[in-house]
């Protein structure tokens, strides 16, 4: 069920940005970065098992959001890419701050159906501080090995693969760690985060066919 659940969401992200960007063009990127980064933030909250490993979700949607600036990159270049980044970061802040007040919201006392939010965000209140940090940091790294990487050499597909196995090693390694030291044995964390990592490379060779395709479609569109 949980594999099922996860092509699922792999879809919705990758109809989210075709769709987006199809019709919005480069207005569309935007909205689907920020879509996909508040889609992440809320889905580093769950950890389920696909493939019989432990895996965090919220890695879907946000190598979902890489792709969505590695095609912005490409179409617009890395200068207007950084304005992505600062509207991610500040979605996060928001994000983190709704979550954390909405935690705290006391359900009416013959209410039955509502979810009791305040253990499940204090339990886990290193992701709301650690998120909006580290993804900003793992962004950045996705415009300056791309921009070192393409200047080494001219294939896209392995400037693409590269710099998502680098970015992808420093954002789930330190944030999964991180994020869960104290709540599991260090070698639990450090487990989550390899078995995420291997998913995130499975997500991430899906989003660069995504990624060319796109950007020929476009092109042939033209």
């Amino acid at each position: 069920m949980s594999e099922l659940i996860f092509i699922i969401l792999l879809i919705i992200c990758l109809v989210t940005i075709f769709f987006l960007h199809y019709y919005l063009n480069k207005r569309g990127l935007i909205f689907a970065s920020v879509i996909l980064n508040m889609l992440s933030f809320i889905l580093n909250f769950k950890i389920t098992t696909i493939f019989k490993m432990n895996v965090n979700m919220g890695i879907v949607a946000y190598i979902s959001l890489l792709t969505v600036l590695y095609i912005y990159i490409i179409k617009y270049g890395k200068k207007e890419t950084k304005d992505i980044i600062i509207i991610n970061f500040i979605t996060s802040i928001i994000t983190a701050i709704i979550i954390t007040i909405m935690s705290y919201c006391i359900p009416a006392i013959t209410e039955t159906i509502s979810i009791n939010m305040e253990g499940t965000f204090e339990y886990n209140y290193k992701i709301l501080i650690a998120y909006p940090i580290i993804s900003l940091l793992s962004q950045y790294c996705v415009i300056k090995l791309y921009s070192f990487v393409s200047s080494l050499q001219s294939n896209n597909i392995i400037s693409l693969m590269l710099t998502n196995i680098i970015t992808g090693v420093l954002y789930t390694i330190i944030f999964y760690t991180i994020c869960y030291i104290n709540i599991l044995s260090v070698k639990a964390s450090i487990f989550i985060s390899v078995t995420t990592y291997i998913i995130g490379l499975i997500v991430t060779i899906i989003n660069i066919v995504f990624i060319e395709l796109l950007i020929d479609g476009k092109k042939v569109a033209k």
